[in-house]
């Protein structure tokens, strides 16, 4: 009996690219804003930030914008290379003139799918933001090194602070708390990326896991108007760094778009190798949001460049049981011709 050989599917560049900008858009993102945008033509797939959904208080560069986009690229990649292909890359020039325009992905030759690829593809939806304390249980510096050196091959580099760093961190992170929940402009905008349980927004960060001690609307808005909310945030992930296994400054030796974008790229690989180790990662980017304080975070690394990105990653005592929701691929996809020009 003749068997007749096992039909081997390859997907078209439309299923390809629809499943990288499905990768995409689960980056993480400041206040899960979701700052970007695609536009599909032919085998490439352009990627552009969402001016809509700038962060203005907090973000008045669009640094963290860039950032975030850049980590969306980085999964966009992922998904190419787990579907059996090479992914080639265009970042747009900090001068292009055209502020929107971050990258081009295209969908390149045929290439073995490794199983790192699968590995760092599971790790996607897998990605949580855990901003509660972590186990005091430590992380080897083999597995730092190998996130580091992932954030290495991005343009990135990945500095992990030792104890007394950690405590001169925390001194800044509450001095940032402080100012900024001073500042009614700050409390504004961060109340309207709140999201309330049952509400039918995409976007936004779940009441119930940032650490107001409420998942009620009322009492978290309430709590938002304490003049003391500062001072208490501030000590409470003060505690959270000295506690934390491990905390890294991702920092560049530029700060124009083009390293931003590295950067966002460079967080996402440690990201998900964190997660593909077990691992849980949390954000601490208001010292960086306060330049005279971002220039004092610059002092605790040795590279000399700008820091870009503090997280702090050890394993979780409990785990995100609401996580962020998400836009769909059609909220941020759109599917142009090839005679068509960049987006606006």
């Amino acid at each position: 009996m003749t068997s007749t050989p096992a039909t081997v599917h390859t997907p078209s560049v439309l299923d390809v690219l629809r499943n990288a900008v499905a990768a995409a858009v689960m980056a993480p993102s400041s206040h899960n804003s979701q700052p970007w945008r695609f536009r599909m033509i032919g085998a490439e797939l352009e990627l552009f930030a969402d001016r809509r959904r700038h962060l203005a208080v907090i973000d008045a560069q669009r640094r963290q914008q860039v950032q975030s986009c850049g980590c969306a690229l980085y999964n966009a990649r992922i998904a190419v290379r787990a579907m059996g292909f090479t992914d080639e890359v265009t970042i747009a020039p900090s001068d292009s003139g055209d502020r929107a325009y971050l990258a081009t992905l295209r969908v390149g030759a045929p290439r073995p799918i490794r199983d790192a690829d699968r590995e760092l593809l599971a790790a996607i939806p897998a990605r949580r933001t855990n901003r509660r304390a972590f186990l005091p249980r430590p992380v080897g510096a083999a597995e730092t090194d190998w996130m580091a050196l992932a954030a290495a091959e991005e343009g990135a580099i990945a500095v992990r602070l030792p104890p007394d760093g950690k405590r001169a961190l925390g001194r800044l992170i509450e001095q940032a708390d402080h100012e900024q929940f001073a500042d009614p402009a700050f409390r504004a905008e961060l109340a309207s990326w709140l999201v309330p349980f049952g509400s039918r927004r995409r976007d936004g960060i779940p009441f119930v896991e940032k650490e107001y001690g409420s998942a009620l609307p009322f009492t978290v808005m309430r709590a938002l108007r304490s003049p003391t909310l500062g001072d208490e945030f501030g000590e409470l992930e003060d505690e959270l760094v000295l506690g934390a296994p491990v905390v890294f400054v991702l920092g560049t030796l530029g700060d124009d778009a083009s390293h931003w974008m590295s950067c966002g790229q460079a967080l996402q690989a440690v990201l998900l190798r964190a997660t593909a180790l077990g691992l849980s990662a949390s954000f601490l980017n208001q010292v960086l949001e306060i330049p005279a304080l971002r220039g004092q975070v610059a002092e605790l690394i040795p590279h000399g460049g700008y820091p870009q990105m503090v997280l702090r990653i050890g394993f979780a005592s409990e785990p995100v049981h609401h996580p962020a929701p998400r836009l769909n691929v059609d909220d941020v996809l759109e599917v142009g011709d090839v005679t068509g020009g960049h987006a606006t």
